[in-house]
């Protein structure tokens, strides 16, 4: 089950895309594999977005160069996304010089 927050200041096809890049970078959809059709995504949501908002969110996943369009076929993964920038900070060097 795919869970999106409607009061979430960041768009739904923005977390959907983001959770999409998620299972891909995890390996659950591998380069080479379809990506979950609009159809499925819809049902894995529980029916909380739209077709619309779907297609919006695999256009992101595309525009970054992820996932590719294959007329009759599907979206398939192409790319395993760039990892997201750590929040950690790096230790302090505490040793002396």
């Amino acid at each position: 089950m795919i869970e999106i927050d409607r009061e979430s200041i960041t768009p739904m096809y923005l977390q959907l895309a983001s959770v999409l890049r998620e299972r891909i970078r995890r390996g659950e959809i591998p380069v080479g594999r379809r990506i979950p059709s609009h159809h499925e995504l819809e049902q894995e949501t529980g029916g909380a977005i739209s077709r619309r908002t779907i297609k919006s969110a695999i256009d992101v996943l595309a525009a970054e160069g992820t996932v590719q369009g294959v007329q009759g076929k599907g979206v398939f993964v192409v790319a395993v996304p760039d990892a997201p920038p750590s929040t950690e900070t790096p230790e302090a060097d505490e040793s002396v010089d």
